[in-house]
């Protein structure tokens, strides 16, 4: 079975933006690896890594969630006290995927990159970081 490299993507913000994080997950990552190209012999056999990395600004004394997600569904969990978060910042990430044979015979599958304060008020992304590569084989 021969290797294939598929795809590279990547998705930024740059630094300096000003993106209020709220109690509901901001998207501030979002790439679209394409598989299209996958050999039929590989489709059970493709690898995605994905990597972020986040500036952030103004953080308090609540509670920041960090999510990676293939088409809506969690890979990836991160919830900081936002002090803690302070202390990492920027913080970064990577995960690796083993997505299943029917996301990868769509043609395409989404990654994203949220964020979210789940309880207290304060915080700003000042930019952001999230690529991924596929290969299949």
């Amino acid at each position: 079975m021969p290797t294939q490299f598929l795809d590279q993507r990547i998705s930024v913000i740059s630094q300096g933006a000003t993106v209020p994080i709220l109690a509901t997950p901001v998207l501030i990552g979002d790439i679209g690896l394409q598989t299209v190209g996958v050999l039929a012999q590989n489709v059970g056999n493709v690898r995605v890594e994905l990597n972020a990395m986040i500036i952030l600004t103004g953080l308090t004394a609540g509670t920041y969630r960090v999510q990676i997600a293939r088409e809506g569904t969690p890979l990836f969990t991160a919830d900081y006290a936002g002090t803690n978060l302070a202390n990492v910042n920027p913080p970064s990430y990577t995960v690796t995927d083993f997505p299943p044979a029917a996301n990868v015979l769509t043609g395409q599958i989404r990654y994203t990159l949220t964020i979210q304060l789940t309880g207290g008020t304060g915080g700003t992304v000042q930019g952001s970081f999230f690529g991924g590569s596929v290969v299949a084989g």
